[in-house]
């Protein structure tokens, strides 16, 4: 629980909207963690622990998205692309084609 409400603070939500989006997060995040956890227990057969594999790998694709989410919420959904000029001169003053 300690760990969940790091995480909620640590995300610093600005309104109601992000802090369900943390809290959703830091659910997310502890279920996939306590089912990892589970695989390395060395407990159940190969299907079962092929099932847990599938969702962790599910929980963790729903965090990275819930991330995305407050990173959108946060820029507006724009994105920023910065376009720089690089000159390339020969040293021997020789140009090639």
């Amino acid at each position: 629980m300690n760990a969940a409400l790091a995480m909620i603070s640590a995300a610093a939500p600005r309104d109601g909207v992000e802090a369900a989006l943390a809290v959703q997060m830091a659910c997310t995040h502890t279920a996939a963690m306590a089912i990892l956890a589970k695989l390395d227990s060395g407990f159940g057969t190969e299907r079962r622990i092929a099932a847990f594999g599938s969702v962790a790998a599910r929980l963790l694709k729903a965090y990275a998205m819930q991330v995305e989410v407050l990173r959108r919420l946060r820029n507006g959904g724009q994105q920023f692309v910065r376009v720089e000029h690089v000159h390339i001169h020969d040293l021997e003053g020789h140009h090639r084609r």
